[in-house]
């Protein structure tokens, strides 16, 4: 578990795509395959779409309660307990002062996950905005994402690699990026000292975060 600060939200990642996003307005937690031994109840789970390693129904059920609301794809929803809701890309729920936008995620030339299968999120608390990509390849709906952070993939294969990434962050211009969904699963074998290499040689006011 490892752990970083943007304004007045805390960003906590587990490892691979799983992270908690926690502020006073409420904890949100997005695909939560990992998690540490006794996690925090959220207010709001999001899976961003049906792969066994984003749609994780059994952790989802640790980390909520009554009240939790869950924001998934039709096919991981049927696994799901409890205040689910179906989104797709062009949605936003907003819910006890967060607001949770889905965007578009998918390959432009792998199998692994075509348009519509699943989303990328932007999540919205404190007026700091996080893009979560999910799944996805460097796509031109990235183009005028209005966001702090981004969190992107890189371990290549099912998603960017690298320098994909790279070029995702040079398209999104976000205040920081973190690299995600990588070195956890066999295929995301990646390095984020290159990642952060290709970013900031060519956008200095692009701060990336390792975590």
């Amino acid at each position: 578990m490892r752990k970083t600060v943007f304004g007045e939200v805390e960003i906590v990642w587990f490892g691979h795509a799983s992270f908690m996003l926690a502020c006073d307005t409420g904890l949100v937690y997005i695909d939560p395959y990992l998690l540490p031994q006794s996690p925090e109840k959220a207010d709001i789970v999001v899976m961003t779409h049906e792969h066994a390693d984003h749609c994780a129904a059994e952790n989802a059920s640790r980390i909520s309660r009554n009240s939790t609301i869950t924001l998934t794809t039709p096919a991981c929803a049927v696994r799901c307990s409890g205040d689910v809701r179906t989104i797709r890309a062009g949605d936003v729920v907003e819910e006890g002062g967060i607001k949770v936008e889905a965007v578009e995620a998918y390959n432009r030339n792998k199998p692994f996950h075509p348009r519509g299968l699943g989303f990328g999120a932007v999540v919205e608390m404190q007026k700091v905005r996080i893009y979560h990509a999910g799944d996805t390849d460097l796509i031109p709906e990235m183009k005028g994402l209005n966001v702090h952070v981004a969190l992107l993939p890189i371990g290549g294969h099912y998603t960017m690699d690298e320098r994909e990434a790279a070029e995702a962050a040079l398209t999104i211009k976000p205040r920081v990026v973190i690299p995600m969904h990588y070195n956890h699963i066999p295929g995301t074998e990646a390095d984020p000292e290159l990642f952060r290499r290709l970013v900031e040689n060519r956008a200095g006011d692009i701060e990336v975060r390792i975590l």
